[in-house]
């Protein structure tokens, strides 16, 4: 019987040693859970660029698409001033800095202009030599 109660003591002792470990790790698994919705929606670095060059590709032609809409919509009441806010608060509300758009735009725009030059050089004019006086 002392023998059986020794092992039931010790299984007690096992059991809140797992339960306390339990705790602790559902806790953590919280803890865990929420840094991963936070980070799951953040891009990694090396695909920042990658994310920030389809916006770029992306953004000029909806926003001319929803401007001709909204022309559409509100005729000659149309306000530039009022869709510059709401641009800015959408860089706002998406955690961007429109500095860095448009520094990144322009860097493509840049070598956009590079790639032609390379596969479209500038052909110079024939010097003519024999000049009819």
């Amino acid at each position: 019987m002392t023998s059986l109660s020794k092992k039931y003591d010790q299984m007690n002792t096992n059991l809140d040693i797992l339960d306390s470990g339990d705790i602790t790790l559902k806790e953590q698994l919280e803890k865990d859970a929420v840094a991963f919705q936070e980070e799951k929606f953040r891009p990694k670095p090396e695909q920042y660029t990658e994310l920030l060059d389809s916006k770029i590709q992306i953004r000029p032609d909806f926003r001319d698409k929803l401007m001709k809409q909204l022309k559409g919509a509100f005729g000659k009441y149309y306000d530039y001033h009022r869709r510059d806010i709401a641009a800015n608060e959408v860089d706002y509300l998406n955690a961007e800095d429109p500095d860095v758009f448009s520094h990144r735009a322009w860097e493509l725009e840049y070598q956009r202009k590079q790639e032609m030059r390379k596969n479209h050089p500038v052909r110079s004019k024939k010097k003519s030599h024999d000049m009819e006086l």
